[in-house]
């Protein structure tokens, strides 16, 4: 039976070990651990419950309470028990922290609705739960690849700049560099379509319109093949003069 503490929490698969208040603001500090006490070997399949360490890994989660968390997660690094198997040893995984993330599932799709839903910019909601702009676009990007429909092939695309912010000036080790915030934009022509938007790539040199077309074309939108004939549409591009 799970305690009070794990079913308010609410992170599936993992039990709450312990929490503290730790700071005016309320920040809580919460540590987990994965209920099970056993997984399989990524390589070989075997289940193993030999714990040969036990880490702690720092992940962002959704705020409690009104307040911050500082979520650690004790996690299990298991001996394989295969002799044959390559693979010595191996650290547990679970679904509400995807592999190689340090945010859980649910954090990230919060990141997400929020902005599709509420027509926030990007930095407002970074700002709201304690993270990286470029996180929240990542969150953003990811769940449009998993909810839009792929764009339908199309013989006539259209490419022009935007100008996506003001100048910056970088200073790298060589010295100060301009960075110039310019969009390609790909714009479906077709007249028979919506003038659907098909893609954004960053930059609006020659080599960066090239590497646009490319992309396109990788995904369908600029031929049709048909098993019989084999017949190729052209591509008709459009490019604006300032671009």
């Amino acid at each position: 039976m799970e305690d009070a503490t794990t079913v308010l929490f609410g992170l599936p698969g993992f039990r709450v070990l312990d929490v503290r208040r730790i700071d005016e603001r309320g920040t809580r500090w919460v540590l987990v651990e994965t209920i099970e006490p056993a997984a399989g070997c990524p390589a070989c399949g075997v289940i193993s419950d030999r714990v040969h360490e036990r880490p702690l890994m720092r992940v962002k989660d959704l705020p409690v309470g009104g307040g911050p968390v500082q979520l650690w997660w004790r996690k299990r690094r298991y001996r394989c028990g295969e002799p044959a198997c390559p693979r010595r040893s191996f650290t547990e995984t679970s679904a509400a922290v995807p592999a190689r993330s340090r945010l859980t599932g649910r954090l990230r799709h919060r990141l997400a609705t929020a902005v599709a839903r509420s027509n926030r910019a990007v930095a407002d909601v970074a700002a709201e739960y304690g993270v990286a702009w470029w996180t929240v676009h990542r969150a953003l990007v990811a769940a449009a690849a998993a909810l839009l429909p792929a764009p339908s092939p199309t013989p006539r695309i259209g490419v022009d700049e935007t100008r996506a912010r003001s100048v910056r000036w970088l200073l790298a080790d060589a010295g100060w560099r301009r960075s110039d915030p310019w969009m390609t934009s790909i714009v479906d022509l077709d007249p028979t379509g919506g003038g659907t938007i098909l893609g954004l790539a960053p930059g609006r040199s020659g080599a960066c319109i090239n590497r646009v077309i490319k992309q396109v074309k990788r995904v369908g939108c600029g031929f049709r093949n048909q098993d019989n004939y084999q017949r190729r549409i052209m591509l008709h591009v459009a490019v604006s003069r300032a671009a």
